[in-house]
């Protein structure tokens, strides 16, 4: 696999995109005539074993630090290599406005895929393949194979983060009345959102909620007062919905990013974790999705 951080450009009548092979990460997509959708901090910084901030990260195959048993645990790195391997750039099947990336298991390394498969003994085995089509509207799909004789669990996000005006002039509509885990509260308990959508005050926001599939809330529409648009996010495959922005005081805190440069996004993402990890047979599949399009 080639280890050099490649960056590529995708430009059509309808958009312009730009993947990087590392962690397969989508860095710009903006529709023609219009400004980035995606945002990422004004420096961007490119470090092997090192995860890229902004744009969307795949997370795979364990969000945050993961979850067994019932508990949050301490696997790492952390939100899985996904995010932190070479991605296999498939030059034959992309397009200008198409691109395809793939991973299996022996991309990773033996230690993560025991602690995938929760044994030394019986590593994981799987290959991943990610697309996106970038046109008037952009949508990234993950699918995960198990290839391997034992079923195994994973969880998987595409931990988007959406450039808006200004965080505390923006709402977040769509899940209403949804049940979520706040895990900015000791304990991470259980809250239902009010009947009104999402705002933001400055404070940090960190919220799974349970949105989905039969539980619905699969479109929210994040409302961006200083831009003037409203941008939709569209899910398949997704029983979470994640929405964070790290406030004030630990925005200013994060390392990748200058102070203030929180307010410029707000994360949507389409998310499978916790209790809703995905749980493969042997030769079985599953697919997450995300869809944006601007209004």
């Amino acid at each position: 696999m080639n280890d050099c951080f490649i960056s590529r450009d995708f430009v059509n009548d309808d958009s312009t995109a730009t993947i990087t092979d590392y962690g397969a990460h989508v860095l710009e997509w903006a529709p023609a005539g219009q400004s980035g959708v995606l945002w990422h901090p004004k420096a961007v910084y490119f470090s092997k074993g090192t995860a890229i901030r902004g744009g969307i990260p795949v997370i795979f195959p364990w969000f945050n630090s993961g979850f067994a048993d019932g508990h949050v645990a301490a696997k790492k790195p952390k939100h899985g290599f996904g995010r932190i391997s070479f991605w296999h750039y498939d030059e034959a099947a992309s397009t200008d406005s198409f691109a395809r990336y793939t991973l299996d298991s022996t991309d990773a390394d033996p230690e993560w895929l025991a602690t995938l498969s929760g044994s030394a003994e019986h590593p994981a085995a799987f290959h991943a393949v990610y697309e996106v089509r970038c046109g008037a509207e952009f949508q990234a799909s993950l699918t995960i194979t198990n290839d391997g004789n034992e079923p195994f669990t994973y969880e998987s996000a595409l931990h988007t983060y959406l450039s808006i005006g200004d965080i505390e002039h923006v709402q977040v509509a769509g899940l209403e009345g949804a049940k979520f885990l706040d895990t900015t509260l000791d304990g991470d308990p259980e809250c239902t959102q009010p009947d009104e959508p999402i705002t933001f005050d400055g404070s940090m926001v960190d919220r799974i909620y349970f949105a989905g599939g039969e539980s619905g809330h699969d479109t929210v529409r994040v409302i961006d007062e200083r831009l003037g648009r409203t941008i939709v996010v569209t899910k398949s495959g997704s029983k979470n919905t994640v929405v964070w922005n790290p406030g004030e005081a630990a925005g200013n805190g994060i390392g990748d990013m200058a102070a203030g440069e929180w307010h410029g996004f707000v994360c949507v993402e389409a998310a499978n974790c916790r209790a809703n990890a995905t749980t493969l047979a042997p030769g079985e599949s599953a697919t997450l999705s995300q869809t944006l399009r601007v209004e």
